[in-house]
């Protein structure tokens, strides 16, 4: 009598083993790169020194509460290419020959801006900015000693126009 059976195959040239071997070897080399990722990029987001900001928020609520008492508020208007913007305020004491004008970005410290806005007359200043991308933007005006502080949202794809108004908790108001 003959064997019919096949000679058997050493497990290496079935493909079977390489197959389920793939899964964890792919996520292996995805884990490498991810750690490549996190290791060569800078992470904006994170603050160094928590408590320190914790105790600026007192100091900050104080610059917007001064800017009630004197009725500082202003409009915000940007030009078309995003490259200057002029604004109008209004207040129940005189204003400064300049001012100081942030624009910030949510999640990207890397774009945010700080110009002077020089007066151009009465209650009116203007700056030339660099050309901002589109999505979500604080923007805020202050006075140079940083006696008072006033801000608003500008969302460049909606609207050219952010009115600044002082930020102040609802129970504050």
């Amino acid at each position: 009598m003959q064997d019919s059976k096949k000679p058997k195959r050493p497990w290496y040239k079935e493909p079977w083993p390489w197959l389920l071997a793939a899964g964890p070897a792919i996520v292996v080399v995805a884990g490498l790169y991810t750690y490549k990722l996190a290791a060569d990029t800078d992470d904006a987001l994170v603050v160094d020194d928590y408590y320190k900001e914790g105790k600026e928020i007192n100091l900050q609520l104080k610059r917007d509460e001064q800017a009630t008492r004197l009725g500082v508020e202003a409009q915000a208007m940007f030009s078309p290419d995003h490259k200057a913007v002029r604004l109008l305020l209004r207040s129940k004491v005189a204003l400064p020959e300049a001012l100081t004008l942030h624009l910030l970005h949510p999640t990207l410290s890397k774009s945010d801006q700080t110009v002077l806005a020089k007066r151009i007359g009465e209650g009116m200043y203007e700056a030339v900015i660099a050309p901002t991308a589109a999505g979500h933007w604080y923007v805020r005006l202050e006075d140079p000693k940083a006696g008072w502080r006033i801000q608003g949202e500008w969302k460049p794809q909606e609207t050219p126009v952010v009115r600044l108004d002082p930020m102040l908790p609802e129970a504050d108001k």
